[in-house]
């Protein structure tokens, strides 16, 4: 049987600090408050935010080695932001466990987007930016808003982590999720390396597709417990565990998620095996070992 026997590397985790919640806005801490945090074993049940030195220790418990910080602005819909330089600051105070992702609203204009990119990766040691489409009211795709950021992306070997799927952020509309326009991007800038969240659902299969096109598009399983993830969309653990090994990758979305829960329930399933073409299988120890730590030492560089 299949081990957690690597030290893993969480690409997807939210900060939870009360600039945080300032930051991002009524759309971000609805879904929380009243959604992600209503259960008793939600990280953030009953607080209203989280200091950043309670998220490294949890996550140091958890045994996690790297876990990815990401930011998300949508000025031009809420007159306020988060700035880039906290998640920096969180990531400096714990260069042991926090990687960080900027955020960047497309809507201010290709000159100064790509002029903050240039002081994410330059000034403040962040590994790239997250996109959330439907909470940015945008098109991935879109060539005027998008395409010079994301080329600037590309240029400079920034990661990019693109919500896909379905979301609880309120006032947000979620058409512009469907992974299929990260099929646009990676066939438009196919060197840069694209992270999509939530495994694309409902548009499963759309993710999968693209993840099987594409040499630099990975995909994560953040924001499910694993076990309701199997009830879905049972191909996600059969294609993790044989023809796209390589392409898998594991996220918590804490606060959503506390690490420890979604690792454990995993394992659990790891442990049980799966049901696929009404034969039981069990998962193979390089599988295990890529979605929770080789597939993200790829795409941010981590050493061995």
């Amino acid at each position: 049987m299949a081990e957690l026997n690597v030290k893993p590397i969480d690409v997807h985790i939210h900060p939870f600090t009360e600039e945080t919640r300032l930051g991002h806005g009524p759309s971000y801490t609805e879904a929380h408050d009243d959604y992600f945090g209503n259960s008793p074993e939600a990280p953030h049940y009953d607080k209203l935010s989280i200091a950043i030195d309670e998220s490294a220790e949890t996550f140091k418990k958890a045994g996690i080695d790297k876990a990815v910080l990401v930011n998300m602005v949508s000025y031009h819909k809420w007159g306020r932001a988060l700035p880039n330089d906290y998640i920096a600051q969180y990531c400096q105070k714990y260069p042991d466990i926090f990687l960080g992702l900027g955020g960047i609203d497309p809507h201010i204009g290709a000159k100064p987007a790509v002029a903050e990119l240039e002081r994410c990766m330059n000034d403040l040691n962040l590994l790239g930016l997250k996109f959330h489409p439907a909470y940015q009211e945008v098109d991935p795709a879109d060539k005027e808003l998008m395409y010079p950021l994301l080329e600037a992306c590309e240029g400079m070997d920034a990661v990019v982590l693109i919500h896909t799927g379905t979301t609880r952020m309120t006032y947000s509309k979620i058409r512009t999720c469907n992974p299929i326009s990260i099929d646009d991007i990676a066939t438009d800038f196919p060197k840069l390396k694209i992270i999509m969240t939530h495994f694309g659902w409902p548009w499963t299969a759309e993710a999968l597709a693209v993840i099987w096109r594409h040499e630099n598009v990975y995909l994560d399983l953040s924001g499910w417990l694993p076990k309701y993830i199997y009830q879905a969309e049972p191909i996600v653990f059969h294609y993790l565990n044989s023809i796209l090994s390589d392409k898998f990758v594991y996220g918590s979305d804490y606060p959503a998620i506390d690490p420890t829960t979604w690792i454990d329930d995993f394992m659990s399933i790891v442990e049980d095996g799966y049901i696929w073409g009404n034969t039981k299988k069990e998962f193979n120890q390089e599988s295990i070992d890529n979605f929770f730590r080789h597939n993200a030492e790829k795409i941010f560089g981590i050493d061995k």
